[in-house]
């Protein structure tokens, strides 16, 4: 029977051994998506594209930062949150912006998807509004996410034995849930959905529309947002677990 001692040494061995990995993983997965969208003409062509480029960018480091505080955390006894109060407040306001940026431009990626399945819609599909959206997200949540430097601060544990970097009981706890269940766990995934089959749909109708001689370019084209809306779904499924 294991006692404390030995889960303890377990899960630190099994931290320093599956987290090096994960972030390797992750991080050359992040690169070659870059590499994929950057050096192919045509897809460097799509707004798409770009917010597929920046969703890489930004989840690679959102994944090296989270996985490398904890691999320290959990196998060294390193937590530089819970002994200076601004490294505990930039470490959550940092991972909360950084947690939603890969997710809200992968929504931003299936919206642009949709509008490009709508052929009076391409006017709304530019580099320069890409950039202006990508922007925009990014200064949303730089702003949303001040709650946590705002609440977040180091207290005594629960067993009063350390410090620790942690939001306060309370309201702002109740909150808190509610806006990661609703914020991080529902709301992207379900949009990201909607629109994926909004897209799927508007293929569809396109193609039931035109004449039959345009049947296999139609075809060439709904294979090609398969293949993006399937990339978008599996980050989205990679950046939720991890």
């Amino acid at each position: 029977m294991w006692t404390t001692t030995d889960f303890i040494l377990f899960q630190k061995t099994f931290f320093s051994v599956l987290v090096p990995i994960i972030i390797i993983i992750g991080t050359v997965g992040s690169i070659l998506n870059v590499i994929v969208f950057s050096v192919s003409k045509k897809l460097r062509s799509s707004s798409c594209s770009l917010y597929l480029i920046f969703a890489s960018i930004t989840y690679a480091v959102y994944l090296n930062i989270v996985a490398l505080l904890r691999l320290l955390q959990v196998s060294y006894n390193i937590d530089p949150a819970s002994q200076w109060l601004w490294f505990c407040k930039l470490r959550y306001y940092s991972v909360g912006i950084l947690l939603m940026l890969p997710r809200s431009y992968m929504l931003l990626a299936a919206i642009d998807r949709y509008f490009m399945s709508k052929s009076r819609q391409h006017r709304f599909l530019s580099y320069r509004i890409a950039l202006k959206m990508i922007v925009l997200t990014f200064f949303f949540w730089l702003i949303v996410c001040v709650h946590f430097v705002i609440f977040y601060n180091i207290k005594i544990s629960s067993n009063g034995t350390n410090y620790v970097c942690s939001n306060p009981p309370g309201s702002y706890s109740t909150f808190l849930s509610f806006y990661s269940i609703l914020i991080n766990g529902i709301s992207i995934p379900l949009l990201m959905t909607i629109f994926g089959l909004l897209t799927l749909h508007n293929l569809k109708h396109y193609r039931n529309q035109i004449h039959n001689n345009f049947i296999i370019l139609v075809q060439r084209r709904k294979k090609e947002e398969w293949s993006i809306l399937r990339m978008i779904l599996i980050q989205l499924i990679f950046s939720v677990i991890l």
